[in-house]
């Protein structure tokens, strides 16, 4: 019953971040590259300059698996002070509801998607953290896990359960269309 909960809250935050507007998150990222491009073409410097600046922003949100696992049930001033303000989503009445981030995680550029408030209204704590992973081979992802959270505790053919620190890790590809992690408090 457990397993059945936690992949319908899956699915339903993926339906959800599915539900952003590619094209308004698509036009600044190709005006900025133009604009890259642009500098670089002109002057030799600045595309140094900016591609300077590019990695320090990477490696500034750059955090490892089990970091992002600890900030799981912390205050959201602890997930800013690592990984910054990103996309913040909010409520009609200001209360914090979603970050979005893309973070180098498990060897690419990853989705994560930070839920609060879902189940304590007006905590401002992390309750789940949603890693949207881009190849669907579960196996590797697996290994990857077990070696930093140990043996999975349930594992079915779409799916691993882990269970560290106090945090339940869901690793599923329940489509063939890309791998997730979900990462909540263990109830």
């Amino acid at each position: 019953m457990k397993l059945r909960y936690y992949l319908m809250i899956s699915f339903c935050l993926l339906a959800l971040t599915g539900c952003q507007s590619p094209s308004q998150e698509a036009a600044p990222a190709a005006s900025e590259a133009s604009e890259t491009t642009a500098a670089q073409q002109t002057d030799p410097e600045a595309a140094t300059s900016t591609v300077q600046a590019e990695s320090e922003t990477l490696s500034q949100t750059n955090v490892d698996l089990k970091a992002l696992t600890d900030l799981v049930g912390k205050a959201d001033s602890e997930v800013t002070a690592l990984l910054g303000q990103g996309e913040e989503m909010q409520n009609g009445d200001g209360l914090l509801l979603e970050r979005s981030y893309t973070l180098s995680l498990l060897g690419e550029n990853a989705d994560v998607s930070l839920s609060f408030n879902l189940y304590q209204e007006g905590s401002d704590l992390l309750e789940q953290a949603v890693i949207n992973l881009g190849q669907s081979d579960l196996s590797e992802y697996a290994q990857t896990l077990t070696q930093l959270f140990g043996e999975p505790t349930e594992s079915y053919e779409k799916s691993y359960i882990f269970v560290s620190d106090g945090k339940t890790l869901i690793l599923a590809d329940p489509y063939g269309d890309g791998a997730y992690i979900e990462i909540s408090l263990e109830e």
